[in-house]
């Protein structure tokens, strides 16, 4: 965490010197400087002053306190955006963890006219929130369970039931419909939106519609874990916990814990380079850390707090890390994050949501 002050300190100047504009995306660690968007663009933005916020948590200075808040401010009027269900990251890794700290009135206002614009995308038909827009079918992810956060705190903070009966109608949809009998998931589910049908299900980011997306296993894990914390439904803790065993049980080996950017991407072939996602890791150990607290028995606790432990330390070390490599230029905490697809997209770079996902894993551990 003191590395993550020194580096985001760095872009915090930048952020300064580019009229408080730049947000960083993704970057290639020979690189000086970040891929950056803005502070109402993509759906990255949200997670530099969700590092910050996590950096304030971990040890309180004024001087943090003044970043987090002066980097998340501009981000405030993406709580109108109803284009896209990225809105629940950019709020949350925002404004959820400044309300979650600060408790200011303000940080909650854009939190709810957030979870109202994310409500718009909800189809009742469906019984899911759309991710993507598409002119051929109602588009969902595996990666929208991590929105649904931004509607059960709206509710949970302002008793709305109907943002509440949303996110629990996606997260149950999304766990008949997801999920393999392994407990491994699809990226994309393809519904019919006349009746609600489901059309196809396929992959967008991981090596073939069969196969299971690292990062998208990450975001299962971690979504129902979150929709168990507000809900208590225990199938959604079930869910996650099958979701992590999964994961637990098909990472490179027992000394070995980051994985490949698919976990069915053959990357024990001599004939072909597969890189790593350490987001993937990252996501998943912060995940096991809370998931741990729900656990049924003293067993399972100990063997998730145990493997995040585990992950958070090989994530922190050299072979994955910006520090300790005299090569490396970036001002960033993690390498080797891959986007989805390898290799149209890019991959061995830094990845602004791997950054702040290995933060809050390290923030929640420190807390135990």
């Amino acid at each position: 965490m003191r590395y993550a002050s020194v580096q985001y300190s760095i872009l915090y100047s930048e952020f300064i010197d580019s009229s408080k504009t730049f947000y960083p995306s993704y970057g290639y660690p020979l690189d000086y400087e970040w891929k950056s968007t803005t502070a109402t663009n993509g759906w990255t933005q949200g997670f530099f002053p969700g590092v910050l916020w996590n950096i304030v948590e971990y040890n309180a200075t004024r001087q943090f306190l003044q970043h987090a808040t002066d980097v998340t401010m501009p981000t405030a009027p993406f709580a109108n955006n109803t284009g896209t269900h990225d809105v629940g990251f950019v709020i949350m890794s925002g404004f959820g963890n400044a309300y979650r700290l600060l408790k200011f009135p303000e940080y909650l206002d854009v939190i709810v006219t957030a979870a109202h614009s994310l409500a718009t995308r909800y189809s009742s038909i469906v019984r899911c929130i759309r991710s993507w827009n598409s002119p051929t079918g109602f588009l969902v992810i595996i990666d929208n369970m991590m929105n649904l956060e931004l509607l059960f705190e709206a509710s949970n903070q302002t008793k709305n039931q109907t943002l509440y009966d949303i996110a629990w109608q996606h997260a149950n949809r999304t766990m008949y419909e997801h999920f393999r009998s392994d407990n491994s998931t699809y990226h994309v589910v393809k519904y019919n939106e006349t009746d609600g049908s489901v059309i196809q299900k396929y992959t967008a980011q991981g090596y073939a519609d069969w196969s299971t997306w690292a990062r998208g296993q990450s975001w299962a894990v971690h979504g129902f874990t979150i929709a168990y914390r507000y809900t208590k439904y225990e199938p959604f803790l079930d869910k996650a916990i099958g979701a992590a065993n999964y994961v637990l049980t098909h990472l490179p080996s027992s000394t070995d814990l980051i994985t490949y950017w698919d976990y069915d991407a053959p990357h024990n072939s001599t004939l072909a380079y597969q890189p790593r996602d350490t987001s993937a890791a990252a996501i998943f150990a912060s995940a096991l850390v809370e998931l741990s607290q729900y656990a049924p028995t003293s067993d399972l606790k100990n063997q998730f707090l145990t493997n995040a432990k585990a992950i958070v330390d090989q994530l922190s070390t050299p072979t994955y890390m910006i520090y300790g490599n005299k090569d490396y230029k970036l001002p960033a905490l993690l390498t080797n994050g891959t986007m989805g697809p390898y290799p149209k997209s890019p991959y061995d770079v830094s990845l602004a949501y791997g950054d702040y996902y290995l933060t809050q894993a390290v923030v929640r551990l420190a807390k135990l």
